[in-house]
């Protein structure tokens, strides 16, 4: 079996290059940042100033045929016109220059190449910088094992649906799976370590007996011994089968089988278990054979579970009804019994590993891990199970691929 790590686990070499790493990526997006906004005020001037080039051309033009045709003075001769009078007015114009519109433009348009790069610097960091930043020390926050970081989502990042929010609420959501898968592993370690303990215990506490004289080293004694160490094997003989099948490292010894068959052959083997508690073993199966590609140990040991269960939940003289159909490339088989049915807590929790019902104790056998692996085998075969309550008890649904 595996060995399992902690996130504490051997963490401190990559934890510290990262802590050095996200450092570097946020100058890495300043340095950006402030390129960009070099670039952008280079820009905006070089625009301004061909714009304004050809406004005054422009103007110049305009100006030149208006004179033209007001003096009567071809264009030609009106620049030398022009030049002679400016040279007599050059005082005249140079405070013009000095207090009229064209300083004034000047001033504008220093102010606009000076503040718009600024005004766009500070929107792309509040828009982009400012999120990209809280990620950052988010996503450092996780890597240090703090599976509670998140990145905080205003009404504006809520309501935005670009590639930034995106990849805000996909972290946000990733952060949030692992943390669930954290709290499920500490708690499957825990429980592992709970359900192996008692077996152990229990070998441990009868050798000790027998070792000390105080139980007989007999054919009983030893019979008990071996049954725990049946039960302790078969538990780590399903952690191991549960562990490979959700990795899909499962290897299945696929075959093709007819589903009546092995039905049959798992309604025998408990017909002596319901009969000691007078319970109705019905099956409702189709004449024509309904043939499936799957591993019929693994197949054996799911449909042994759901009907185990069964047995154990419906009370004296019930019945429990197994019925198969085919549908459009599909098998659909149904074991329902007349028992007390699912409550909502195991309708919700029923899969997941160890988990017991409160009507359950340990004295009645088995380790929890049942409904769990049976769910990963069908999953396994590309099939699924499914839980529900009916009309007289609780039911198990599972679908299959027919060949």
């Amino acid at each position: 079996m595996a060995r399992l790590k902690g996130p504490g686990a051997g963490a401190r070499g990559p934890a510290s290059s990262k802590q050095r790493v996200w450092p570097s990526i946020q100058a890495e997006l300043t340095l950006t940042l402030w390129g960009v906004v070099l670039f952008t005020a280079f820009m905006v001037f070089l625009v301004l100033a061909i714009i304004t080039e050809a406004y005054f051309k422009s103007m110049y033009q305009h100006s030149t045929e208006i004179l033209s045709q007001r003096f009567g003075i071809p264009a030609e001769q009106l620049e030398k016109v022009v030049q002679e009078a400016g040279t007599r007015a050059e005082a005249v114009l140079e405070w013009r220059l000095t207090r009229g519109d064209e300083g004034e433009f000047f001033l504008i348009l220093l102010a606009v190449t000076v503040l718009l790069p600024f005004l766009l610097a500070w929107w792309s960091s509040r828009r982009f910088a400012r999120p990209l930043t809280q990620l950052s020390r988010a996503a450092h926050l996780l890597t240090r094992g703090d599976f509670s970081a998140r990145v905080p989502m205003d009404k504006s990042l809520e309501r935005r649906g670009d590639e930034t929010a995106l990849l805000l609420k996909d972290f946000n959501q990733m952060a949030a799976s692992l943390e669930r898968l954290e709290q499920e592993r500490r708690y499957s370690l825990a429980a592992i370590a709970h359900e192996l303990r008692t077996p152990v215990t229990v070998l441990r506490g009868r050798l000790e007996g027998v070792r000390d004289g105080v139980l007989a080293a007999g054919p009983v004694e030893f019979e008990k011994l071996l049954g725990h160490a049946d039960l302790l094997g078969k538990l780590i003989e399903d952690l191991q089968v549960l562990s490979l099948a959700e990795a899909g490292a499962l290897r299945l010894e696929q075959q093709h089988l007819v589903m009546q068959d092995l039905l049959k052959r798992v309604a025998g083997d408990f017909t002596a278990k319901a009969e000691e508690k007078h319970i109705g073993l019905q099956l409702d199966l189709p004449l024509e054979p309904v043939r499936v590609n799957g591993d019929p140990e693994r197949l054996y040991q799911v449909l042994g579970n759901v009907l185990g269960n069964a047995l154990r939940h419906t009370p004296p003289h019930g019945h429990i009804h197994i019925q198969l159909v085919e549908d459009r490339q599909k098998l659909i088989l149904e074991m329902a019994d007349s028992g007390p049915g699912f409550t909502p807590e195991a309708l919700e929790r029923a899969f997941e590993r160890f988990y017991r019902s409160p009507d359950r104790g340990r004295q009645s056998g088995g380790s929890g891990l049942g409904m769990a692996l049976s769910k990963s085998l069908i999953e396994a075969h590309g099939g699924q199970i499914e839980l529900f309550n009916s009309s007289s008890g609780a039911c198990v649904r599972i679908t299959l691929q027919t060949q």
